[in-house]
């Protein structure tokens, strides 16, 4: 029940069934990964195992939903080099904590990483024929930072006839989807709670604590994440990094 932060690495696996998923998108798979919460602390060979193993998948795209730093970069670089050797590309959403300590650089620093920051944007994978929309949020608490996110705006520009994946940090943002053809949203942000009871109070601020949701059409994910915050523990709230495979409607059962 008691866990250490970054002593484990908790491999989780799913499978989420999208009702138009292509052809060729089938068996697409994604690592889902939140708030590792990168400070000088952090050990080095906690994130060399988790890069090794999640370098070693078979997996098309890892999907970081926010909360990387929790320190200024300069203090983090030896953990940063080692983040950076992920093979896969990692397409990243920002966290409350990624602006706090890096809004006016994160950007640059998300660049630097390899990743490809997808903060209020709309990104096209395609397989011949076939495609799959990628959109993204910066964190909720945006606005305090200065940056707009224009949420109706940005999902307005959507295709309805494509599959469409949000990734969000928060998972109040599912708020936004009522409107909008939004498959699947991947979040993070509560921890699961990290050390129980807290979890009652973060359902004071969030719609799910974690696990698989359904909200209208929308299927919202919201992974407990794998590092700690604050306190270096986790009770009743183990850490995880899921492994999510994409199947159609008719592969599902």
């Amino acid at each position: 029940m008691f866990e250490k932060g970054y002593e484990k690495l908790n491999l989780k696996r799913m499978m989420l069934r999208i009702e138009q998923l292509p052809s060729a998108f089938e068996n697409f798979t994604i690592v889902h990964l939140s708030d590792l919460h990168v400070n000088a602390k952090t050990p080095l060979h906690a994130l060399e195992t988790l890069v090794a193993k999640i370098n070693e998948l078979p997996v098309d795209m890892v999907a970081l939903t926010g909360d990387l730093f929790d320190a200024k970069p300069s203090r983090i670089r030896p953990q940063l080099e080692v983040l950076k050797q992920i093979k896969h590309p990692v397409y990243f959403v920002s966290g409350n904590h990624d602006l706090l300590f890096t809004y006016k650089t994160l950007r640059t620093e998300i660049e630097a990483l390899g990743f490809i920051l997808l903060d209020n944007h709309i990104v096209t994978l395609k397989r011949g024929d076939a495609a799959f929309q990628l959109v993204g949020l910066s964190d909720a608490f945006s606005a305090y930072f200065g940056i707009k996110r224009h949420e109706k705006e940005l999902f307005a520009t959507l295709d309805p006839q494509l599959p469409t994946l949000l990734l969000a940090h928060q998972p109040k943002d599912i708020r936004f989807t009522k409107h909008f053809k939004i498959d699947v949203q991947l979040s993070g942000h509560t921890h699961g709670g990290q050390i129980y009871p807290f979890g009652y109070i973060v359902r004071l601020f969030q719609p799910y604590l974690h696990g698989l949701h359904v909200k209208g059409k929308t299927q919202v994910f919201v992974t407990t994440g794998y590092g700690c915050w604050g306190i270096n523990m986790r009770f009743k709230a183990p850490s995880e990094v899921v492994i999510i495979r994409l199947v159609g409607a008719k592969d599902a059962d």
